[in-house]
């Protein structure tokens, strides 16, 4: 009113607030009772001192309308004067609760003792026992389109007042309670709305009661319109909304309710009288407090609402999400997701959850209905926990996620998996060739030493290769951490390097098969004696194709010789038609073979290694690959820490120049 919110109290008269905070003094030029009297008051806020205000309104005029239980039960303010109506102006009592102005310009106040009838600012007539209305205890009152009062009371039903005669309407009409808290007129549809202390329901323009049997709460106080045909309906638990159509057809109903979950700072109270502005404000009369909502404006939009998984608790100790995820340890039993979704207003959306890679189906609940989400029995690896919103009625749609990671244990990786089953096949070898050479007692001992070996079965496999050549022991190991390092550069993710690291221990697998005396062989191999070098990557391939559980095994061990420019061996592959793998395999076998001491030559120097790896880019080696290599020498991380700057400098072709030539002499010597 006039720029303030005015608030009735229930034994602190009249507050006022407007942008500023608490008005103390809200204007009065004068006050006078009904009768012209002038009445001794500061302002507005002295004259309704210790007053319990049970209604403000405003009439046609602008001007205010205030009832109370009070000395003066009835004022009308019009912005600088005030006219007191009390006993002594003809008012049955001091206990007023509503006023409502009529079509004619005259008023009807509700009160405890009649229905008041005010005319020109004088009382005109009141309406109690000797009209017919048998409880005079009066809460509300409305005007009919033809002028017929109508007012409901505190047990008595509601009494229709005409020229002619007293309508009395209760239960045996289809009120479901004779405790009528509101009669509001419905301009649109020429009809009543009514609150019952148990129920909603409506009158026609001739006064039949039909009562809304599927409304969901029956302890309600009062009820507002908005623009787009929803009844707004204040209860003692909060607001529903519903469909003014659907209340109308009486049928079943599909309303929305908003209580503290959703932010209502205040419930509506019993009796009181809130106010909805022009514009669709709607400012709630609470039990502690004034609340405020745009019953016009639509704010069910789920695209403001914030959603978020701040932590877990993994048995009962709490993870922080760090960029998107939570990682968890591998031991973990059970897991508590907290969500939270932020409305910050009446929302209260249909929020849908489900953990993906574990839950089958998804739970829907409303935001007040959710809690922690516990999980149990997790297996190791990468889970989503999703979220999606939509409003109270379906519509609409948000999504939200967050990566929970559990830790694998050691028997879920898959390198363990591969390690078992090549330790299985280990086993089998071992205890077949065991059968063939030894007796029952040595086969036992045996089965003990193998139960041992199973615990680092890849790297003995590995060592068991290299060691069949005594000049290239720990190779196999090298070349693994070189795929290791390279993948890792090359942005391979977690698994694969540990995958690709177990191949490269197994490329030279093939090589058992290569007798001694060719692999071990100090001088220039003949070339029948590199061709059975050469046959130790189809070998390879052979031994380890029927390895389902990881068939790039095989690959790796098949592969890592062929070349780009298609010059390889066995199979004379061609650039992508090389498996990434092998690819990878190639330029740390390539790197080891040089950096590294050989039948035929020490460790090259290092930097004669790079510059032959970069020559080769392109033809002997993947491109992306050897700039990966490049870059980790940039790093510093492919230099022996025991290299300071020596190293032959010879390169193959000038080895075997020298082989050719030494082999001359030995003819030479022989035949002199």
């Amino acid at each position: 009113y006039r720029d303030m919110l005015l608030i009735g109290s229930k034994s602190n008269g009249l507050i006022a607030i407007d942008a500023n905070g608490i008005v103390e003094s809200v204007p009065l030029r004068s006050a006078v009772s009904a009768a012209g009297e002038p009445i001794e008051a500061e302002d507005l806020n002295t004259l309704l001192e210790g007053s319990q205000i049970r209604s403000m309104s405003r009439d046609n005029q602008g001007r205010l309308w205030i009832a109370s239980y009070g000395k003066n039960p009835l004022i009308l303010y019009d912005g600088a004067t005030a006219t007191c109506f009390s006993i002594e102006d003809g008012l049955p009592t001091e206990r007023g609760r509503a006023v409502v102005e009529r079509g004619d310009g005259s008023y009807m106040a509700a009160m405890t003792g009649g229905l008041v009838l005010i005319r020109s600012g004088k009382v005109e007539a009141v309406y109690g026992e000797d009209a017919g209305i048998q409880n005079t205890e009066i809460l509300t009152a409305a005007e009919a389109e033809n002028g017929d009062m109508i007012v409901g009371t505190d047990g008595n039903g509601i009494y229709v007042l005409s020229d002619k005669k007293v309508l009395h309407v209760g239960i045996d009409d289809g009120l479901a309670s004779e405790v009528v808290m509101r009669v509001k007129k419905d301009r649109s549809r020429d009809l009543f709305w009514i609150v019952t202390s148990n129920s909603i329901a409506y009158m026609d323009e001739h006064y039949r009661v039909t009562t809304i049997k599927q409304f969901p709460y029956s302890n309600n106080f009062d009820l507002y319109e908005n623009s787009v045909g929803e009844m707004w309906v204040l209860s003692s638990n909060g607001i529903y909304v519903a469909d003014v159509d659907q209340l109308l057809a009486n049928g079943e109903l599909d309303t929305v309710h908003y209580n503290r979950h959703n932010g209502l700072s205040c419930i509506a109270t019993a009796n009181s009288y809130s106010e909805l502005t022009d514009d669709g404000m709607l400012y709630i009369a609470g039990t502690t407090g004034v609340a405020r909502v745009n019953i016009d404006e639509p704010f069910e939009s789920v695209e403001e609402v914030k959603m978020s998984v701040p932590f877990v608790e993994a048995d009962g100790e709490r993870y922080y999400a760090d960029k998107g995820a939570v990682t968890i340890p591998s031991y973990v039993r059970k897991l508590t997701i907290y969500s939270h979704v932020f409305t910050y207003s009446l929302m209260d959306p249909q929020v849908t959850f489900w953990l993906d890679g574990f839950d089958r189906t998804q739970t829907t609940l409303r935001r007040s209905e959710m809690g922690p989400v516990d999980y149990t029995n997790l297996h190791g690896g990468s889970y989503r926990f999703m979220m999606q919103l939509h409003d109270s009625h379906g519509n609409g749609s948000r999504d939200y996620s967050v990566r929970i990671i559990k830790q694998k244990a050691i028997y879920e990786q898959i390198w363990f998996i591969a390690l078992c089953v090549l330790a299985a096949i280990a086993l089998v070898a071992g205890i077949v060739m065991l059968i063939n050479r030894r007796r029952t007692q040595q086969l036992l001992k045996r089965q003990a030493e193998q139960k041992e070996f199973i615990n680092e079965v890849t790297e003995v496999l590995a060592k068991t290769i290299d060691m069949k050549d005594k000049y290239t022991n720990g190779h196999s190991i090298r070349v693994a951490r070189y795929t290791e390092m390279l993948a890792r550069e090359l942005g391979c993710d977690d698994d694969t390097v540990d995958k690709f690291y177990n191949i490269a221990l197994l490329h030279d697998i093939g090589k058992i098969s290569v007798p001694p005396e060719v692999l071990n062989k100090n001088g220039r191999l003949e070339d029948d004696e590199f061709k059975i070098i050469k046959s130790h990557a189809a070998l390879g391939y052979e031994t380890l194709k029927d390895i389902r559980i990881m068939p790039e095994l095989a690959v790796g061990a098949g592969s890592h010789h062929e070349r780009p420019d298609g010059n390889g061996y066995p199979n004379g592959l061609k650039g992508e038609e090389i498996p990434r793998v092998a690819q990878i395999i190639a330029v740390a076998d390539t790197f080891d073979a040089m950096y590294s001491d050989r039948p035929y030559r020490k460790r090259m120097n290092f930097d004669k290694v790079v510059d032959i790896m970069k020559s080769v880019s392109g033809t002997q080696l993947t491109p992306d690959v050897v700039e990966a290599f490049l870059r980790l020498v940039d790093k510093g991380k492919l230099r022996s820490p025991n290299d300071h700057g020596g190293g032959s400098m010879e390169d193959i072709d000038n080895i075997h120049r020298r082989f050719k030539e030494e082999k001359d002499k030995e003819n030479i010597s022989a035949a002199e």
